[in-house]
């Protein structure tokens, strides 16, 4: 019996994309009650479009560094 070969499998096609932020989105903070609260989504972008697949939020004031070293200090 003759061993079969195996066909080869198409190179992939190379397609770049990026994934990028959204601008941030003003919102309200339900900790220090404020407008404070930015949110904002992450793009995902490539030849078909572009797809939300996540996304990121922070507040000014409750997430400040300079607060968060103060108070370990």
């Amino acid at each position: 019996m003759t061993p079969h070969q195996r066909p080869v499998p198409p190179a992939l096609e190379t397609t770049t994309v990026y994934v990028t932020a959204s601008e941030p989105r003003t919102a309200w903070c339900h900790v220090c009650k404020a407008w404070t609260r930015f949110t904002g989504d992450v793009l995902y972008l490539d030849r078909g479009g572009v797809s939300v697949v996540g996304s990121y939020a922070g507040c000014e004031v409750c997430d400040d560094p300079d607060d968060r070293e103060a108070d370990r200090g």
